[in-house]
């Protein structure tokens, strides 16, 4: 239940980042701080809930067989989390000094925050489905790679359309450091999606 919570959590620092993405498109750069503030909050709130089951884990003892694949589910989603904040701080910057998004890029940044958005729900119904469905979070886990491969090609298409691009160089590096993280994030929620498999045996 609170492996589930958890990834709840990753869900809804992501939908921020997604916000911010979008705003960023169309050359909205208003509200970035509050956007950035909300995802800070409920990273606190994932740290809270990872603080508990490494304590719940610890006092179980030898009483819980897969321990160790719980310890490990949840580094996981803390990881999926640190790449989705720190895509979320560097669109801030982007937002703060009001840096416009060149469309091209725009269009290649969103459909791949849309694709990395979709993983990361399969995810979650993933792990939702692994206490009273395993052969369905089994399949969902699966459907996760052929996401990954969709925001791979999603990914190399951007990234040379940020690197042949035309704008300033502390931008390009900027998109180019968001566009990497979000890929390294779907990488993780892949990994993850492995412990679920193992999890649902």
């Amino acid at each position: 239940m609170m492996c589930q919570d958890h990834a709840r959590l990753v869900v809804e620092i992501y939908r921020r980042v997604l916000v911010m993405i979008d705003n960023l498109v169309k050359h909205e750069h208003g509200g970035m701080q509050e956007r950035i503030a909300e995802v800070q909050k409920i990273r606190s709130e994932a740290i809270d809930i990872k603080r508990g089951i490494m304590k719940e884990l610890r006092s179980s003892g030898t009483l819980l067989f897969n321990r160790e694949d719980l310890y490990r589910l949840i580094s996981k989603q803390s990881e999926v989390v640190d790449h989705a904040e720190s895509v979320g701080v560097r669109l801030e910057a982007i937002g703060e000094r009001n840096w416009k998004i060149p469309a091209q890029i725009g269009v290649g940044l969103a459909d791949m925050a849309d694709a990395a958005f979709d993983a990361l729900v399969k995810l979650r119904e993933s792990l939702i489905s692994i206490g009273f469905n395993s052969e369905r979070s089994l399949t969902l886990a699966g459907e996760l790679d052929e996401l990954e491969r969709k925001v791979d090609i999603l990914y190399r298409d951007l990234d040379l359309s940020i690197i042949t691009s035309k704008g300033e160089l502390p931008l390009i590096l900027t998109l180019r450091d968001v566009s990497m993280k979000l890929e390294e994030m779907i990488d993780a929620a892949v990994e993850e999606a492995d412990l679920i498999r193992i999890l649902a045996l």
